[in-house]
């Protein structure tokens, strides 16, 4: 693994790791991280992305892969009184492999973890034993021990820090050359992943040399971007085939631009942020997102200040590199600057204005919080965020406004489980109408509320409506709640072994046998005389007589 400590997640209630990860809640996800690295780890929890969760029972700690265009390994840990996790990706801070894992872990459970006991030190414990030993050698043991042991990389990159201009300059337009031709290579921009290791490749060439060359080395990242995107427009550096789609997407590319921008002098680094803020507006992908959730991290404590004089006093700054790099400023600004500058960057991301509605909240300003969320001249739709709802909903009870009517508004533009648990703690009720916009809206939504609030006979009579769910949606459901409902489980399995019958292939057979799974906790009996009848009318089917071998 990368770190040796990993990352805080959150305070650990037991002293079991996998009893702690299976209580965390959406939102102990959403407060260990950035709300964009939430939105990146959701959706590789979406592509399904999360392989390989195992338990390992002999040191306490859970660990996962997570597959991109690489593979990442996650180690989940108790440390104390915290669960910790550690990602062998480059990026500092929690995650979005790590996301990704704990989402798997709320929505899918832990009943499916394998476990397996193998007596090895945790991360943070497994190189203790050469820290101290390392802690015992001279300077002169420690010099020789890093020459003999040193990557060729690193052995590059120190080599070019002592390179006269003149061959630097030749190192520089040989990798140059390299990566422009690499745009012309047919062979690469149908091969994502061979274009992100050749121009890694030639890229690590160039470390070292950014004293030497820093405006050179700035232009070609520049150019890397620009052709990236161009490629992306003319169809390239994209495969979509039979065994999934692939596409351009380099976290070590990114952390190689963070890295240049974060060396860079200040006055040269608030000018180059510049060019690059105007490059990523130009990207139609999020190929370079982690760049751009990454802008707290080019300046240290000490550039702060000037930061913040540089954003108060630049005329022509844009309106994205204000909005980038707020996240950096906010700890140095008082109340009255936060919000000049809210009010400006508010709209253009979904975080800076909840953080408006909260200042605005905060100060008991609750008219402004209403107008600021009625007013939306830009069509920025600041009530499909459930967050935002939650203000406007406590800003209109607080000012006595017809919550029936705020209600129905809100449930119509964001119908989420979030927004009517908040609807019923504020009236007492959600009610029928706005019930009924729900279900036009998101039924799977108004079934979870159902269930949370234990109306299981409403929850039935809503997932046995005719074609209202996906047939998964309703297994679902009969699968968390078959003993409230035995007989009609029953009877749902039954129609849906049934329609699988009359269609081949391995999804319909592979749904064949998760019922009979199901219908065996149901009545045992009934599983057994339904799968001998499938043996002796459909022994054809050597596939499926395959899959329901144990039942």
């Amino acid at each position: 693994m990368r770190k040796t400590y990993g990352e805080y997640l959150f305070d650990a209630e037991t002293g079991s790791i996998i009893e702690c990860l299976a209580a965390i809640t959406d939102e102990d996800v959403r407060d260990c991280c950035d709300y964009k690295v939430y939105r990146r780890g959701q959706e590789y929890y979406e592509e399904g992305m999360v392989e390989e969760l195992m338990l390992n029972q002999a040191n306490n700690t859970v660990i996962a892969t997570v597959k991109g265009t690489r593979e990442y390994q996650i180690e989940f840990s108790l440390e104390a009184g915290a669960v910790y996790g550690a990602c062998t990706c480059p990026f500092d801070g929690v995650c979005k492999h790590t996301v990704a894992v704990l989402l798997n872990l709320i929505h899918e459970g832990t009943d499916h973890i394998d476990t397996f006991s193998l007596n090895c030190p945790t991360t943070s414990k497994s190189l203790d034993f050469l820290k101290r030993y390392l802690e015992k050698l001279s300077k002169k043991d420690l010099v020789l021990l890093v020459m003999k042991f040193a990557p060729e990389n690193f052995i590059t990159e120190i080599r070019n820090r002592e390179m006269p201009e003149k061959d630097a300059g030749s190192i520089f337009k040989r990798a140059e050359k390299k990566i422009k031709k690499f745009f012309e290579d047919p062979d690469l921009l149908y091969d994502p992943g061979g274009m992100e290791s050749a121009l890694l490749s030639q890229l690590d060439n160039l470390k070292g040399l950014e004293n030497q060359l820093s405006e050179n080395l700035g232009e070609l990242l520049l150019f890397i971007i620009r052709e990236i995107e161009n490629a992306f427009n003319e169809g390239y550096l994209y495969i979509d085939d039979y065994s999934g789609d692939d596409y351009f997407e380099s976290d070590d590319f990114c952390e190689y631009v963070i890295a240049y921008v974060k060396q860079l002098p200040y006055e040269a680094k608030t000018k180059y942020l510049k060019e690059l803020d105007q490059a990523l507006n130009e990207m139609s992908y999020d190929t370079f997102s982690l760049i751009q959730e990454s802008y707290h991290r080019f300046f240290s404590k000490d550039e702060v200040n000037d930061l913040k004089t540089f954003v108060n006093r630049e005329k022509e700054i844009p309106l994205s590199l204000v909005s980038r790099l707020y996240k950096t400023l906010e700890p140095e600004l008082a109340s009255d600057e936060k919000e000049a500058i809210l009010r400006v960057i508010s709209r253009s991301e979904t975080d800076h204005f909840l953080s408006f509605c909260r200042q605005l909240s905060e100060q008991n300003r609750l008219q402004e919080v209403i107008d600021l969320i009625k007013d939306d001249p830009e069509g920025f739709y600041p009530l499909a965020d459930f967050r935002i709802c939650e203000f406007y909903l406590d800003a209109a009870h607080k000012l006595n406004m017809d919550m029936d009517a705020v209600s129905l508004e809100v449930a119509a533009q964001c119908p989420e489980i979030a927004v009517l648990q908040k609807i019923k703690t504020l009236k007492g009720s959600v009610g029928s109408e706005c019930e009924r916009i729900i279900k036009q809206k998101n039924p799977e939504v108004l079934l979870t509320f159902y269930e949370k609030e234990n109306r299981m006979k409403e929850a039935l009579d809503l997932v046995r409506e005719p074609g209202l769910f996906y047939e998964e949606v309703a297994f679902d459901f009969y699968k968390k709640n078959h003993k409230h409902f035995p007989a009609e489980t029953e009877a749902f399995l039954k129609g849906r072994i049934e329609e699988n019958l009359k269609q081949t292939g391995k999804n319909n057979y592979e749904r064949i046998a998760e019922c009979l799974d199901l219908m065996k906790r149901v009545n045992p009996g009934r599983s057994e005389r339904i799968a001998a009848e499938i043996r002796a009318n459909f022994k054809r089917r050597t596939s499926l007589m395959q899959i329901i071998r144990g039942f």
